[in-house]
């Protein structure tokens, strides 16, 4: 036992206590607590998913859009868009529906 005091205080006397008090502020405000490094790590990735999925669903939004605007434009249009979408036919007319 006294073995491992002497030890300590002999490896004490030649760390500044300043470093000591620099080195467990850093623990605490790095790695321990509310906002450690790693949060931060996973919060930045996920902020990085969500823009790419703003991204893709603006993109999605504007390709809708353009087909909403050529459906709205005439009724041939409209009528060809309900004719392939949902296969819808007039009266006395067949449909065939070929899969590949």
């Amino acid at each position: 036992m006294k073995n491992w005091v002497e030890i300590i205080k002999k490896y004490l006397r030649k760390v500044n206590k300043y470093w000591i008090a620099i080195i467990i502020f850093a623990i605490l405000t790095f790695f321990i607590g509310d906002s450690t490094i790693l949060k931060r790590i996973s919060y930045d990735q996920q902020i990085k998913q969500l823009r790419s999925e703003i991204d893709y669903y603006s993109k999605e939004k504007e390709k809708n859009q353009e087909k909403l605007n050529s459906i709205r434009g005439s009724d041939e249009s409209l009528e060809k868009y309900a004719r392939e979408q949902f296969l819808m036919t007039k009266p006395n007319e067949e449909l065939f529906i070929i899969k590949e």
